[in-house]
């Protein structure tokens, strides 16, 4: 059985002021640094990393002392012209859109169905080596999607509460799947 650790990046000065990140390429924040940290040492010894190419989920993964491998597809969603913006000023009949219709693309930018799609995708591209510890250092929505992978279904993600720097663990063997963990943080 193999074991894949999916960690949301650490804090950036975005997320401390609730702004739509997305794409924007933003550093982790001191507090981002420090929980990067303790992110490593919870989640303890992998064999190998793979990361967004996004800065923040790179100095995330940079705690674990290892060259990861970057894949383009666990970037975060494009949310479009929200990026920069407070979710607080997004019309509430559009956020409510977006979080109940996974087709519902934003303003120049991504749909839910999308980011399923890449991350399913990705997910089922990867390979485990018995007994290996896999780390994806990912973002929000993707992350969501793995979640959704796994139990399969129409599952409300946009329901769930990711964490800055929280973790999630899923053991995989074969085409079994077994969520153990979700939005673990240290």
């Amino acid at each position: 059985m193999g074991l894949l650790t999916l960690l949301r990046h650490g804090e950036t000065d975005y997320n401390a002021k609730f702004l739509f990140q997305g794409r924007t390429d933003i550093p982790l924040n001191s507090s981002g640094l420090a929980q990067a940290q303790r992110s490593a040492k919870a989640i303890g010894r992998v064999d190998r990393i793979i990361t967004s190419p996004l800065t923040r989920a790179i100095e995330t993964a940079d705690a674990f002392g290892m060259d990861p491998h970057i894949d383009e597809r666990w970037i975060e969603c494009n949310f479009g012209d929200w990026e920069g913006h407070p979710i607080s000023s997004i019309d509430g009949d559009k956020w409510d859109n977006y979080k109940s219709n996974p087709n519902y693309r934003p303003p120049n930018g991504e749909t839910i169905a999308e980011v399923n799609h890449r991350i399913h995708a990705a997910l089922d591209d990867l390979t485990l080596e018995a007994e290996e510890h896999l780390l994806v250092v990912s973002h929000t929505l993707p992350i969501k999607a793995a979640f959704m992978w796994v139990l399969g279904g129409d599952v409300p993600i946009m329901s769930t509460r990711l964490s800055t720097a929280s973790f999630t663990q899923i053991e995989l063997s074969g085409n079994d799947r077994t969520l153990l963990n979700f939005n673990i943080t240290s």
